[in-house]
């Protein structure tokens, strides 16, 4: 059972009621122009989900309510002291949930992403998946001035690691284009709005916990690109953020997070 103390401080602005049977949850802080445009091509697969922002009190002013009118369904904003894209995540999900979703499908707010893959991650939800895994390594998928440490991180360290634990051979398992089921988030085993769940150790936990539970899981080709240019490719900088990175897979897969 969901525990509300577990979902943490947030201010919310709906725009609508809900319209669809799905739901994109965006997860952004400071993204500013990358996100701006993220959203405007967005807007032709508003057919197919509601679109709901999960904010980390991003003060660049474009997630602001004037910046998204008419645009997406609703705005929540995390106000409290912890900080971090599972925070984030734990309270779009329980939103999600409440407001009668049969499915999330969960991106980051920073423009990578291929939008095209949304039909794709809504129809393997119909088709029953419980958990769907977006990647660029299969046929069909792209990606584009990747940074080397991360393709070497995903493929020499990630997606073993979690084939050891888990048993499924994922081909993009740090990928945070994913989608999952109600069924999967209300299942006991998984528990998603737990305090643990500050940084990315949700993400990671959901693609441990499917597979161990014996959900239906698959992966989808999806593209992710990366600017062609020398500033920061991502929030992720530095040898202590991989290091905490490392902590938290290998928290993850020891059973830590479990509940």
């Amino acid at each position: 059972m969901m525990k509300t103390t577990d979902i943490p401080h947030s201010s919310s602005h709906e725009f609508h009621a809900c319209e669809k049977p799905y739901v994109l949850l965006i997860g952004v802080y400071n993204e500013g122009e990358k996100f701006t445009r993220q959203l405007e091509a967005l807007q032709p697969y508003r057919q197919h989900v509601d679109i709901v922002i999960a904010d980390g009190s991003s003060d660049d002013g474009a997630t602001s309510v004037a910046a998204l009118e008419g645009k997406i369904r609703t705005l929540l904003i995390s106000t409290g002291p912890a900080r971090g894209l599972s925070v984030q995540y734990r309270i779009a999900l329980c939103y999600a949930l409440e407001q009668g979703y049969k499915g999330v499908i969960m991106m980051d707010g920073n423009g990578k992403d291929g939008v095209d893959a949304i039909p794709a991650f809504i129809a393997k939800l119909e088709q029953g998946c419980d958990f769907i895994q977006g990647s660029r390594f299969l046929p069909g998928g792209v990606h584009r001035n990747t940074p080397l440490i991360r393709i070497l991180g995903i493929k020499l360290v990630f997606n073993p690691v979690v084939a050891i634990a888990t048993g499924y051979r994922y081909t993009d398992a740090m990928n945070g284009y994913k989608a999952c089921s109600r069924a999967m988030l209300e299942h006991p085993g998984v528990q998603p709005f737990r305090a643990i769940f500050v940084r990315y150790g949700l993400q990671y936990f959901f693609n441990y916990i499917a597979p161990r539970l014996r959900l239906r899981v698959c992966e989808i080709p999806v593209s992710r690109v990366y600017r062609n240019d020398k500033l920061p490719h991502s929030k992720i900088i530095g040898y202590k953020a991989y290091v905490r990175i490392l902590k938290e897979l290998l928290a993850t897969v020891t059973g830590r997070y479990n509940p």
